[in-house]
């Protein structure tokens, strides 16, 4: 199951609350950015350069890879070739037009100007209609993802770039991304409000683990969702999982306050290791040294142990991850 994820259409990542979630959920986020962005990092925005620096987004460069794959764009080529023949996309050719780099393109570039879908414009730009566009990088981010040293699921916030490669609702692949979508949004809906990226970078060092569980589940789901035709019956299976998911983190959050209270002078004493002498200068609260000098060190021990299980048990529950996101950010 892939732990890393990568961002396609665009070089630049959004800069609004669907980032924020992706962030928060795989281990690594990547985009497909040309060298020359590299080398001149003027080129990107201020975001994400801020995202690159404080490696919280990978840049893959497609140099890296495309010139040692063979016959890279003859499936793309053939696809395209298809679809103009049989008329499919009659309905979704318009006048809007995208430029696409030529470093993504790589062979596929002649190719497309052969068809007179795409013609060069300003170095090293390529200009096509969007539907072709959004085709191809679909087609790049599944490609490059699928490689060994890449290995990482293709994100998109633009669903559209998914429905003319996909075959719009029947590609499993395509029905799985849509669901995590729906899914996570009901999980923990995106955050309302700018989050620190310092602070999340904290939050995911600390709670990778409980984040890859967490991640397991969620994409475990997706999984058997696709595997469900009818759309009725799909839905109704996300929504009761679903409900079912909010009812563990309810419960994981309400044990959360219980257990993580404020540190109990129960939990300092075997730490501390407070004794007598202690005990005895707080003699002037007659209740309170009376249950501290009842109070043995090994039942505070145990009594201490203990609440270091429960709190362990609680992290490992699949759903704790989500407890947790809202415990950092109640707005979530």
């Amino acid at each position: 199951m892939r732990t890393k994820a990568l961002y396609f259409p665009y070089i630049n990542l959004p800069n609004d609350s669907w980032l924020y979630l992706m962030l928060l959920y795989w281990d690594q986020l990547s985009s497909i950015v040309p060298s020359e962005y590299l080398h001149d990092p003027e080129k990107l925005s201020p975001h994400m350069t801020t995202l690159m620096r404080a490696g919280l987004v990978n840049p893959l460069t497609p140099t890296t890879y495309i010139p040692d794959m063979k016959h890279f764009g003859k499936p793309f080529v053939d696809f395209v070739q298809h679809r103009v023949r049989k008329r499919y996309l009659r309905n979704s050719v318009t006048t809007q037009k995208t430029l696409i780099h030529i470093e993504k393109l790589g062979p596929v570039a002649d190719e497309l100007v052969r068809l007179e879908l795409a013609r060069p414009t300003t170095y090293p730009w390529y200009e096509m209609d969007h539907w072709v566009a959004n085709a191809f990088m679909s087609y790049l981010a599944s490609v490059l993802g699928s490689l060994p040293n890449v290995e990482s699921a293709p994100v998109t916030n633009d669903e559209s770039c998914f429905h003319l490669l996909a075959g719009y609702e029947r590609s499993p692949y395509s029905v799985g991304s849509r669901e995590r979508q729906l899914v996570l949004e009901a999980v923990f809906p995106f955050p309302k409000q700018d989050l620190s990226l310092k602070k999340l970078l904290k939050f995911r060092q600390k709670y990778g683990e409980e984040m890859a569980r967490f991640r397991n589940k969620i994409e475990g789901l997706c999984v058997d969702l696709s595997d469900i035709s009818d759309q009725n019956t799909r839905e109704e299976k996300r929504h009761l999982t679903v409900q079912e998911m909010k009812q563990d983190i309810e419960y994981v959050s309400a044990r959360m306050q219980e257990t993580w209270r404020e540190v109990v002078l129960l939990d300092v004493l075997p730490i501390l290791g407070i004794g007598g002498s202690v005990i005895a200068s707080l003699q002037g609260d007659q209740m309170l040294g009376a249950g501290l000098g009842a109070l043995s060190l090994s039942s505070a021990l145990c009594q201490f142990f203990k609440r270091n299980r429960d709190r362990e048990l609680l992290l490992n529950h699949p759903m704790a991850y989500g407890a947790l996101l809202r415990r950092q950010w109640p707005s979530l």
